[in-house]
């Protein structure tokens, strides 16, 4: 399958997105820590964290072998 630029671009804008809705979810789990909860915070955190990191390598994987998110290869 071909690369296609556009499907890249959204990937990228889709990656974005999803980072910026769990980085929400960070500041709040860094409220956690504030308030007492560190290991309930740090927990979130990480857990926020690879949340981001799996979408993205996921997306990444889609444009790569030309899959598009309405594709329903699971």
């Amino acid at each position: 399958m071909a690369f296609k630029p556009k499907d890249a671009v959204d990937a990228v804008r889709d990656i974005a997105t999803n980072a910026v809705e769990k980085a929400s979810d960070i500041v709040e789990n860094a409220g956690d820590i504030i308030r007492g909860d560190v290991s309930g915070g740090v927990s979130g955190i990480v857990r926020s964290s690879i949340d981001i990191a799996t979408h993205a390598a996921e997306r990444t994987m889609d444009v790569v072998k030309g899959r598009h998110e309405d594709d329903d290869l699971d």
